[in-house]
């Protein structure tokens, strides 16, 4: 039976940072299920186009992290001014929406201005002060007003959480979900765009490669990683994983960055409550459609899509991050559909997405498309409710008991970003070091 101090389940982004940090400082295994490193935060290649899983962007705000990140990729990189729009009412309007409602038709835009002042009164007078509400609707509606929320924020988080907004929470959007002023309204709706706003104005993205470029990086920094390694089951009281291609393994402590919901699944020993508790964590799928198409005339990166008769919640235009993961003289896309507890028909999206495209003119016809490729990112976003906020603090401690730290987008069963699982995976091999 192999023995080791530290297991790390999950070759992406956490994973990967943590053993890049216990290099050298303690014996560690890194197991990944797949044939190669990175997760979703990866690169796919097919005749000529490179595909990432959705717009895969590093937004870089930790100091210390930014800096690793940026040394890493050893000046492939390039630092990019956000270009996003939302399409509705048959027109473009600049990203955020409730910033910049100068496009929008004249009722609509009425009833966005009238609707969020309407809510900043009701937020100020004191009879009328909305107490802390959970569900994300309330808190919508309270902060924006009836008219933002028509047009867009329900709309929109409808089609992306495919989840009731009066059971889904809030306390995943303070980072997510910018909140204008007066002011803000008010010149949004009659002068130019309102830029720079949100967690993401800039962001930085590979030269060359995709974001596969990455992980590779950390990669060639670690030297203990079995590829083809699945966690089959694991045995909390005698610390034992059993992993495919491997067999017993016997450890210490342990990093979890697969799906929190996954890795309970895994445990044998836990007990009925936990077991319990872990049913109720729920996420929505999603299914990324890529395409390689003639240039598109477009210097925008992503579009939102609110509204109904468009089958996909967003499109971007991935080759405008960089030019150098197509062919010469042409574009690629990424498209996505989310969906809760059912398959989509594939076909059928299919074709539902390439009549949207060609509906609000970002494709010209569908013979410019060159290549597809079909990407299912099965735990895509988290479903934050009721039942969460419940459950993670149980079954945390309880992980925490058995010396396990579960971290990362999915380990840690959160809505976060890149930089993030990066700065927790390092945070997470320093709190392991120091304990040893």
């Amino acid at each position: 039976m192999k023995k080791i101090d530290t297991l790390i389940i999950g070759a992406g982004l956490s994973g990967l940072s943590a053993a890049f940090k216990l290099q050298g400082k303690t014996d560690y295994l890194l197991i990944e299920k797949e044939n190669k490193a990175g997760g979703l935060s990866g690169s796919l290649k097919k005749n000529g186009f490179i595909f990432d899983y959705s717009g895969h962007l590093l937004h870089l705000h930790n100091e210390k992290t930014k800096k690793l990140i940026l040394k890493l990729l050893k000046e492939n990189y390039t630092l990019i001014k956000r270009k996003s729009q939302i399409y509705s009412h048959k027109v473009f309007s600049p990203y955020p929406f409730q910033f910049n409602l100068f496009n929008l038709p004249a009722k609509a835009k009425k009833e966005c201005i009238s609707g969020f002042i309407n809510a900043y009164k009701k937020r100020l007078t004191p009879s009328l002060k909305t107490k802390t509400l959970l569900n994300f609707k309330n808190w919508s509606l309270s902060l924006f007003g009836e008219g933002i929320n028509k047009h867009f924020m329900l709309p929109y988080n409808n089609k992306l959480w495919q989840y009731s907004l009066e059971k889904l929470t809030s306390d995943w959007c303070a980072p997510f979900v910018p909140v204008p002023k007066i002011d803000d309204i008010i010149a949004g709706a009659y002068e130019k765009e309102k830029k720079d706003v949100g967690y993401n104005p800039t962001f930085y993205y590979p030269k060359t490669g995709g974001i596969q470029t990455l992980s590779d990086a950390l990669l060639k920094k670690i030297k203990k990683i079995d590829f083809n390694s699945e966690l089959l089951d694991i045995n909390l009281k005698t610390k034992t994983a059993t992993i495919k291609n491997i067999g017993k393994v016997k450890y210490k402590r342990l990093i979890n960055t697969i799906g929190l919901k996954h890795f309970i699944n895994k445990i044998n020993d836990a007990p009925e409550k936990i077991k319990n508790l872990n049913k109720t964590l729920k996420y929505t799928t999603v299914y990324v459609l890529n395409i390689g198409t003639k240039k598109i005339n477009s210097d925008k990166h992503w579009t939102y899509f609110p509204e109904k008769e468009f089958k996909f919640y967003r499109a971007g235009i991935s080759s405008n991050f960089s030019k150098h993961i197509t062919h010469k003289n042409t574009s690629s896309m990424y498209i996505e559909v989310a969906t809760y507890g059912k398959p989509i028909d594939i076909d059928k999206t299919k074709k539902d997405i390439i009549k949207g495209l060609m509906k609000c003119g970002i494709l010209k016809s569908s013979k410019d498309i060159i290549e597809s490729m079909w990407l299912k990112i099965e735990c895509a976003y988290v479903i934050y409710d009721k039942e969460r906020i419940k459950a993670l603090p149980e079954i945390f401690a309880y992980l925490k008991k058995h010396q396990i730290h579960s971290i990362g987008r999915y380990g840690a069963w959160k809505y976060s970003f890149m930089e993030e699982s990066i700065t927790e995976g390092i945070e997470t091999a320093e709190e392991i070091i120091k304990n040893k």
